[in-house]
């Protein structure tokens, strides 16, 4: 029988950054992947919808070139040819993948596999059912899209977030059920391509989890763009009309009817536990999701678990961190996964980035804080770049140390990292302020808003 120190199920984000630092660490890793290596995230998640993002992107700073001068005549898009280049550019990171586990000489089995008992990974073959004894193994299985009870489900054209990513053809009109990150993404790509969106969300605001204020600013300009918000609505059901889809929807006037020709439902993930025998091998669940500690290790010995089949933030590089702390685990290192500074980044337009403390968690906590804002309008390179909408919003404690931040602007994705690392290393606002950044650049804006938390921004009024 096959004996490996490490046996690995799902090769998503968490799965194989797992596999590659345990190998590189001198272990032997088996990792067990039945689709594509990569998970959701590369295959069905946060390369192709990215790609997309540029290309809705690149039409959008095309419709706008006559602002800067430039003059486009007959200017279009093909569908089909962005969503090949999505295609093209996912298939090109999962062959990277391939080779690096090749490289590192990690068994990859591409087939169903299943963990009944501790030390032992089955995996469904031609000829049957192979064993596998592995000393450590790592439940690696990710999540699926999310459901809620509404009747209607089931007819053509409801689709959830993977099945969207294989259309070739756009809809003349979409109603998005579910108004965080996966909805509002998918909302901001297909509203720029020309499709009539409409998003629903139950609950009073738009992307509930991070500082209200962002969503306050960031739904008016989505409603001045075209696209329809309804918040404090629930959905009653989908029926089929008239050659569309009808969305029956309740909100505090009463019963509505919301026609579309596609509808798409947004309303999170949840882990996924096919695979993993639970109750055989006496995992200890939490809201769902397999409970760890802080070195990712599940109730039983020697089984770990990462990424979303442990719930809490299930994102692609919390993922790979957790994969990170569990090799090294394994490997004898003292490590644990720490939950300090976890930067979250959605690609609305514009787009929006944020890490640490918000600040009606700070209020609802009782803790005192020091707040400071410096808008993108009064950024020179913002003004160049013609994207002024947003801001930077910093938190820090009453010793200036900064504790959260959000950005809602031109590239919030990348400019929130610098906050990450104060939040991270402990920084204070004059250790930011004090730093000379570069000029003309939109990180000037996050020191902008750093001298603001004992004093004033320099460029404001």
């Amino acid at each position: 029988m096959e004996r490996y120190q490490v046996g690995i199920l799902g090769g998503g984000p968490g799965g194989y950054v797992c596999a590659l630092r345990a190998a590189q660490l001198g272990l032997s890793v088996i990792l067990i992947e039945e689709g594509r290596l990569g998970g959701t995230c590369l295959n069905k998640g946060c390369i192709p919808t990215k790609t997309l993002v540029k290309s809705a992107e690149l039409w959008r700073e095309l419709k706008h070139a006559e602002d800067f001068g430039i003059t486009i005549h007959d200017a279009g898009f093909d569908f089909a040819r962005i969503m090949a280049r999505k295609d093209q550019v996912v298939n090109t990171l999962v062959g990277g993948i391939e080779q690096l586990l090749k490289a590192k000489k990690i068994n990859v089995v591409k087939a169903w596999g299943e963990v009944k008992e501790a030390g032992y990974l089955e995996v469904q073959s031609e000829t049957g059912i192979d064993r596998i004894q592995v000393d450590h193994i790592v439940l690696a299985t990710g999540s699926l899209p999310a459901s809620i009870p509404v009747p209607g489900l089931e007819l053509p054209g409801v689709v959830t977030s993977e099945e969207i990513l294989e259309q070739k053809t756009l809809p003349e009109s979409l109603v998005i059920i579910g108004g965080g990150v996966i909805g509002l993404e998918f909302a901001s790509i297909y509203h720029e391509l020309g499709v009539q969106v409409s998003v629903i969300e139950m609950l009073p605001t738009l992307l509930p989890m991070i500082d209200e204020e962002i969503p306050k600013r960031l739904t008016p300009l989505l409603k001045k763009s075209g696209i329809q918000i309804l918040t404090k609505t629930s959905v009653k059901a989908i029926s089929a009309g008239d050659g569309a889809l009808i969305v029956h929807v309740e909100d505090a006037k009463g019963l509505k009817e919301l026609p579309a020709q596609q509808v798409l439902l947004a309303t999170g993930r949840k882990p996924n536990m096919r695979g993993i025998q639970v109750k055989a091998l006496g995992l200890e669940l939490e809201c769902g999701a397999i409970r760890v500690n802080g070195q990712m290790q599940t109730s039983v010995p020697k089984i770990y678990a990462i990424g979303d089949v442990v719930g809490g933030t299930m994102l692609a590089h919390v993922a790979s961190m957790q994969g990170m702390v569990v090799a090294e685990h394994i490997a004898g290192r003292q490590v644990t996964m720490e939950g300090r500074a976890i930067p979250s980044a959605i690609f609305t337009y514009p787009e929006i980035a944020t890490v640490g403390e918000t600040e009606q968690a700070l209020k609802a906590s009782g803790k005192a804080y020091k707040i400071s804002k410096f808008p993108f309008s009064a950024n020179g390179k913002a003004l160049a770049l013609g994207e002024v909408m947003g801001l930077v919003k910093l938190l820090a404690n009453e010793e200036g140390v900064v504790i959260g931040a959000s950005i809602m602007g031109p590239q919030a994705s990348s400019l929130i990292q610098e906050c990450v690392l104060a939040v991270e290393k402990g920084l204070t606002a004059d250790d930011l302020a004090k730093t000379i950044h570069a000029h003309p650049t939109l990180p000037e804006a996050i020191m902008e808003a750093a001298h603001g938390i004992f004093e004033k921004p320099l460029h404001l009024a």
